[in-house]
């Protein structure tokens, strides 16, 4: 028994210190939300050789409800079974980018080439775009400078370039969607790090009349995915308890998209971004909710698993808070 003792003892050390050492932290899924040690938001799920990786954002532990979000760097999680998980810890922080230093927003990451993308928008007017050898980083800020800035250009860019998803089509053709109020898509280069073509508006059909927070009113959150031959366009319709996820569809990745419906009933967040994938023949939604903080600053990420009707149509996820 005392040899026993010693011997969980030295185990516990042993894990404290490679925890420390690699800053990762083993976890178990208990329900959602997923992570529960910190907060964490904008889910980017993304799978890399077989596993799946969520990219996040990182609302302190001393957001005010009352302020504007306090977000200064972004973290990463990853599992094999949706059960038993990874934190990689900090993945790249604004102290690691020389051209800003404020609003650590919604990030997104796409594998080409070997290398790990990272895009990432700061200040509410730039996205930016760092790259690494592994899907957890560390990551190098690979330009110095933004790939989108709407600076004297919010007409072509839109009034808040944020929240970039990226989706790379069977022929191989990468497209950068964001915005903010105003959706926009660009082609990338095969580099990853230069833009080709124009930014254009992205066109939503059905939609004309609806109002913020409701209907396909165009908020944020872009995402694109593609499932046999029909594109959908996924975003939020706006910033209340009832705003939600919503989708479009198209046969285009640069549209016109045809408003749909929601794909899930409303979280109550205040913000509602959201990635929608397939991983061991499953389809998921990752989202955030506030469940763990009753706070719209500090969020934690989620996920569930979603099905599709016989027409191609997600069918609707009632949202159970547990």
């Amino acid at each position: 028994m005392k040899n026993k003792l010693i011997a969980m003892i030295l185990l516990g050390l042993f894990i404290s210190c490679k925890e420390n050492d690699s800053n990762e932290k083993q976890f178990i899924y208990e329900g959602n939300p997923i992570v529960r040690y910190m907060f964490t938001a904008d889910p980017s799920a993304r799978v890399f050789n077989g596993r799946l990786y969520v990219y996040t954002s990182h609302d302190e532990d001393t957001a005010d409800a009352n302020q504007h979000f306090l977000m200064n760097n972004w973290h990463v999680f990853s599992t094999e079974d949706m059960i038993n998980w990874t934190g990689h810890g900090q993945i790249l922080s604004l102290d690691d980018i020389s051209w800003t230093d404020r609003q650590a927003w919604a990030p997104d990451c796409i594998e080409r080439n070997g290398k790990y993308y990272f895009y990432f928008p700061v200040e509410q007017t730039k996205i930016g775009v760092a790259v690494s050898n592994s899907p957890v980083g560390p990551f190098k800020d690979i330009l110095g400078r933004p790939l989108i800035d709407n600076t004297n250009n919010e007409v072509i860019v839109g009034r808040e370039p944020i929240d970039p998803a990226l989706f790379i089509d069977d022929d191989g053709q990468a497209y950068m969607y964001f915005g903010c109020r105003d959706a926009r898509v660009v082609k990338l280069k095969e580099n990853m790090i230069e833009i080709e073509g124009e930014i254009q508006p992205i066109v939503i059909k059905g939609n004309k009349e609806d109002a913020e927070n409701s209907g396909g009113y165009y908020a944020e959150a872009p995402w694109m995915f593609k499932r046999d031959s029909t594109y959908y366009f996924v975003y939020s319709n706006g910033w209340r308890s009832q705003s939600t996820i919503i989708y479009a569809i198209g046969n285009n990745p640069m549209g016109p998209f045809n408003y749909v419906g929601e794909v899930m009933s409303p979280v109550g967040a205040g913000t509602s971004h959201a990635s929608i994938l397939q991983y061991n023949d499953k389809w998921y939604i990752f989202y955030h909710n506030n469940v763990l903080s009753d706070n719209g600053k500090r969020r934690s990420i989620c996920y569930d698993e979603i099905t599709f009707d016989i027409d191609g149509k997600i069918n609707h996820l009632i949202y159970n808070e547990r």
